[in-house]
């Protein structure tokens, strides 16, 4: 698994601020994940993603078949980051104890 980069949330809002490195970029691109409060249906996604001004893609609250829990599973697509869409999942970032702390973890099966 390949990890993009580190979020951290915001329990009383439930947005996510940090950051992911992408190939061929000298820093990492500034994201914002935020819930989505134009969700009219159960396909439109959960939550918006943003790096600035610029939408970078969405998120959807998903459940686990293995254990039972939610996630959030992240569909990143801009031409300047990719000719294709990333797919990823939020999951507990490696070494932390903070559970709104969150690595963008690369699903690769995609």
């Amino acid at each position: 698994m390949s990890t993009l980069g580190i979020v951290s949330r915001n329990p009383e809002t439930n947005e996510m601020r940090g950051s992911i490195a992408l190939l061929g970029r000298r820093n990492p691109v500034g994201i914002e994940i935020v819930p989505n409060p134009a969700k009219a249906s159960e396909r439109q996604p959960d939550f918006r993603i943003y790096s600035g001004a610029n939408e970078l893609g969405a998120g959807w609250i998903k459940v686990s078949r293995e254990t039972g829990k939610p996630y959030i599973s992240l569909r990143i697509f801009h031409p300047q980051i990719a000719q294709w869409p990333i797919y990823a999942n939020l999951g507990r970032a490696a070494g932390q104890d903070d559970d709104d702390v969150l690595a963008v973890i690369v699903n690769e099966a995609a």
